[in-house]
């Protein structure tokens, strides 16, 4: 009986192999389309201690080219163009716009986290420095 298990043993193993669920990797969603929604930031004060709220609304336009295009300036975003690359964890963008000289806005530039379930588009940086976050919270209008 023993010796029957004994070649019994390697078929088991062959056979709960074969028979274990596969890990199979599920393409992410590239975010495109256009979307409109709040820009947020966390800043230090000029003055004084402590921090200042900037929150302001933006147009973000994502192309499947992976270029994105800021639409309008706003009182505390520049309007920018420029490449995105992602992957299911983080999104950076390569601002090519041209950088004025004693403009304080923010520019969509960086490393973020982002979250993208096909209509919510969420995006985090924590930074260091005067700016301790800058998040995004997007939906898609098309």
């Amino acid at each position: 009986m023993k010796r029957n298990l004994f070649y019994l043993l390697p078929l088991l193993l062959t056979l709960g192999v074969a028979c274990s669920p596969k890990n199979e990797v599920v393409p992410v969603a590239q975010p495109q389309g256009n979307f409109t929604g709040v820009f947020g930031a966390l800043v230090k004060k000029t003055t004084g201690t402590g921090y200042d709220t900037i929150r302001d609304t933006i147009a973000l336009k994502l192309t499947a080219t992976s270029s994105f295009k800021v639409a309008a300036d706003t009182r505390k975003h520049v309007a920018s163009y420029g490449a995105f690359a992602y992957n299911g964890y983080y999104i950076q963008f390569n601002d090519s716009s041209a950088v004025v000289p004693g403009v304080n806005k923010f520019h969509l530039k960086g490393v973020y986290q982002y979250f993208y379930d096909g209509n919510v588009f969420q995006m985090q940086r924590n930074s260091n420095g005067d700016t301790l976050t800058v998040q995004y919270n997007l939906k898609k209008t098309n």
